[in-house]
């Protein structure tokens, strides 16, 4: 018998095993904590497969999209789409800018502060999505 574990936190599928037999009553298996015997729907891009244990079932659940890099993967993404100078820039415009740069290890590309100092540096939505997308890999 097939058995599904999942997180015991976040109840996303993590595999699957061979539930062992009970050897203590013939024809049952022992099912391991954080599983089931229910098979997780297939794989969708973008979703988790979240186990429900009130409704019994697996739920497909919207994976968040990746807002927090390091400093060093974003200028080499900026550097990359040939737009590192927009970064260099605002660190010599802003003092706040500069000292919040300065004072983080990762840089949160979502923080509502950053994003408005970088449309101020004149880096478009477009630019931002593909240094998310370039520095998330």
């Amino acid at each position: 018998m097939i058995v599904y574990h999942y997180d015991r936190n976040t109840k996303i599928f993590t595999h699957s095993s061979v539930a062992f037999p009970n050897p203590e009553e013939q024809g049952k298996y022992l099912i391991p904590a954080n599983s089931t015997t229910i098979e997780p729907p297939a794989e969708q891009a973008g979703y988790n497969r979240v186990w429900n244990a009130e409704r019994g079932q697996w739920e497909y659940e919207a994976i968040p999209e990746k807002t927090i890099f390091t400093k060093l993967s974003i200028r080499r993404a900026m550097r990359e789409l040939g737009i590192e100078a927009k970064l260099d820039g605002l660190l010599n415009a802003s003092a706040q800018f500069r000292a919040d740069w300065t004072d983080a290890q990762e840089i949160d590309l979502a923080d509502p502060v950053l994003l408005a100092a970088l449309e101020s540096g004149t880096v478009t939505a477009e630019e931002l999505a593909e240094i998310k997308r370039i520095a998330g890999q």
